[in-house]
């Protein structure tokens, strides 16, 4: 029997650390779903992220491109306040409530068997132990530096994209030494 798979992928987390993976690095998103949702039905493949108020002609492009691949975009813009000590304050607003709030919903209608989230934000702990009380499984994968204990914890199952990455980014020479991580790996037994 194949499992009906829906990827809920964490679009800012990931940017921001895939970029600190190795800086200049970026992810090819096609390649990413095809990976995770090998020996899978693939339902839908939903993208969260943010922007600010006035886009620019790349980030919007960006994510028009997402939506003609297929993927379901929900964009957030970002929120700007003052600060204390008077500076311009930019905060993401919304979006890890959004794919909570998608994840929980589709669990509840039974939409996935599996659902994949593309996350090391321990924030979604809830969400995942809300779709499991449905019956249903849950998989995290996101970069080892970044993923919470929590999120590996509470997960069915978690997978690393360090041990795909070879396969899911943009230009880059297999074996190349320029693109080997950027910090300190730790060597960790589960």
């Amino acid at each position: 029997m194949v499992h009906k798979l829906m990827i809920f992928i964490d679009g800012s987390n990931l940017y921001h650390e895939t970029d600190r993976y190795h800086k200049g690095t970026r992810i090819d998103f096609e390649k990413l779903r095809e990976s995770l949702s090998s020996g899978f039905d693939l339902v839908r493949t939903f993208y969260y992220a943010s922007r600010p108020a006035v886009a620019t002609s790349e980030q919007e492009g960006f994510f028009k491109k997402m939506g003609y691949l297929g993927f379901k975009t929900k964009i957030k813009p970002l929120r700007e306040s003052m600060s204390e000590n008077g500076r311009r304050d930019v905060r993401e607003k919304g979006v890890d409530v959004a794919l909570a709030t998608d994840l929980v919903a589709n669990g509840m209608r039974r939409s996935f068997d599996w659902a994949i989230v593309v996350s090391g934000d321990q924030d979604f702990c809830e969400a995942i132990e809300q779709v499991q009380s449905q019956g249903l499984r849950v998989q995290v994968s996101f970069f080892r530096h970044a993923m919470a204990d929590e999120l590996k914890l509470k997960a069915d199952k978690f997978t690393y994209l360090d041990d795909i990455v070879d396969q899911i980014i943009i230009n880059r020479a297999v074996g190349d030494p320029r693109y080997e991580p950027a910090f300190e790996e730790k060597n960790e037994s589960i």
